[in-house]
Formats: structure tokens, C-alpha cells, sequence
């Protein structure tokens, strides 16, 4: 299912992003993970959004049955963080999207520590896919900020919410972004 027609363009002097590929296999196995130098692995996500409607795409957890998550994964060496992210987005989720602003890099605690270090993109879906890596897998459902808050369990997810575009805490009137940025363009 597409949502847009329009492509974005990279404005002109920007790097360009390598064109990502989308295979019907997925990764598997920690071998090529990255890990910092305390030995803490890195993973990198997406918080896919759909803009118009003003909701988040989350997958139902691998690992955890019932419980609701951002497309997420491994972080390899042979990619950037933001390859890394849009790979599993599409591996987890079947998503085709924008990465449209980095959110921020957080910590999973576990009772010995720090588990992982979360890179978490903030994604603007372009496509919704009916066929995708992990599709026997996950479920996949819509929610908006408020449903996403209360279904979510894990903190690093929680924290990632409040600080994307569709959070009343960044954007007490969400509802305007669509409308400020019709304004901006003409002005």
C-alpha cells in the first residue's frame, strides 16, 4: 500500500545515502554485530510514521509475545547506523520510508547493566508492504501517540516516543505540522 507519490529529493551539494536494497532474506546471527568499547551491542531502529494520519507503525516482539516494539536490530559492520535501521525496519515491518531525523541514541538496561545502545531514527513512511522478510513472523498495527504510550512496555521506547514529531511534549498541536508546513512552502 502506497501513502505518497511524491518523491524527496536530495537537495543539491547534500550526500547521497547508498540506494538501499531490499531482500526478501534477512540477516541473522550476532557475528557481525557492532559492539562499543565496554562491549555493549549496538542496535538500530526506526519509529516508522505515517505524517498524514498522524501514527506510528509497531510490530509485535520476537522475543516477548504480546508485547508491542519498534522495527529494530543489529547494527553490522559492512553498514551505518542509518542502513542498519532502515534494513530492519523493512526486514521487521515491510516498510519503505524516508529517514527523516535522527531521535536520539538510547541505553536498554538489563540487571547487569546496559544491554544495548538503541540508534533510533525517526522514519516517514513512503510504503507498506504486503509481502515482506519476517511477515510470518510479527504482526504489525497501527496506533496513535496516546495508544503507542500505553502499549508500549520497554522505557527506551517510551523515551523515543515523547521526543518524536507526532509527541504532545515537542508538538503541543500536532494537528498544525501539516498546516505550518503548507505555510512555509508558500511564503
Amino acid at each position: 500500500m502506497k501513502l505518497f507519490k511524491k518523491k524527496s529529493k536530495t537537495p543539491p551539494g547534500a550526500p547521497k545515502e547508498p540506494e538501499m536494497v531490499y531482500s526478501m532474506t534477512p540477516r541473522h546471527g550476532h557475528a557481525q554485530d557492532v559492539f562499543d568499547e565496554n562491549g555493549v551491542r549496538q542496535v538500530a531502529g526506526c519509529l516508522p510514521i505515517d505524517p498524514i494520519h498522524k501514527r506510528f507503525l509497531l510490530v509485535s516482539s520476537s522475543s516477548n509475545p504480546g508485547a508491542w516494539v519498534i522495527p529494530k536490530g543489529g547494527w553490522e559492520k559492512d553498514e551505518t547506523q542509518k542502513q542498519a535501521a532502515m534494513r530492519e525496519t523493512w526486514e521487521e515491518a515491510g516498510v519503505k520510508g524516508v529517514i527523516t531525523r535522527h531521535i536520539g541514541v538510547f541505553a536498554e538496561k538489563a540487571k547487569t547493566g546496559v544491554k544495548a545502545h538503541h540508534w533510533i531514527y525517526e522514519m516517514e513512511i513512503k510504503e507498506v508492504t504486503k509481502k515482506f522478510p519476517e511477515q510470518k513472523k510479527r504482526e504489525r498495527r497501527w496506533f496513535t501517540y496516546d495508544e503507542a504510550v500505553l502499549v508500549v512496555k520497554a522505557n527506551y521506547i517510551h523515551d523515543a516516543l515523547s521526543m518524536s514529531s507526532l509527541s504532545p511534549l515537542v508538538h503541543p498541536n500536532p494537528e498544525s505540522l501539516q498546516t505550518d508546513k503548507k505555510k512555509k512552502e508558500k511564503k
